[in-house]
């Protein structure tokens, strides 16, 4: 198995266990979020090489959260996405927190927390385009940045 031993600007540098050193553009790799150090597998086509991320290898950055597309969607958004419990689960804690206050004075007085309410269903149409569309259509996880935004 290869391991990436250095990457500078778009070049990396692949290590493989026969101690053969690939120099390629960092184009060649079919995963994003490359980083030193990632396990992957090397393969030839003619004089351009594909590189894939190795199977089992772990794919999560530092500061990146997975989350279950159809936990998330269906519970965190759709039963409980009035309490801003999605928000929470994406990181976004200050927002959560936000949301639940508009949704509870929504509970209060239907019409002042108007916006809580459309918050939470477009936040639930969202998270159904993205989970069962095309951006994660074939995955079964989510994966949000440190700040909570949605990867793809």
């Amino acid at each position: 198995m290869a391991e990436i031993l250095s990457i500078n600007g778009a070049e990396v540098k692949i290590g493989e266990d026969s101690g053969k050193v690939i120099t390629t553009p960092i184009a060649t790799l079919q995963f994003a979020n490359p980083k030193v150090g990632d396990k992957v597998e090397v393969y030839r086509d003619g004089k351009t090489y594909i590189i894939k991320r190795a199977e089992g290898a772990s794919e999560s950055v530092e500061g990146e959260r997975t989350i279950n597309k159809h936990i998330f969607v269906w519970i965190g958004t759709f039963m409980f996405g009035g309490f801003g419990v999605d928000r929470f689960m994406r990181g976004q804690a200050g927002l959560g927190v936000l949301k639940l206050l508009l949704c509870t004075i929504g509970w209060i007085t239907i019409v002042g927390g108007f916006a809580g309410w459309v918050w939470t269903l477009v936040d639930w149409i969202n998270g159904l385009i993205k989970a069962y569309g095309g951006a994660y259509g074939n995955d079964e996880n989510f994966t949000f940045d440190e700040n909570g935004n949605y990867l793809k």
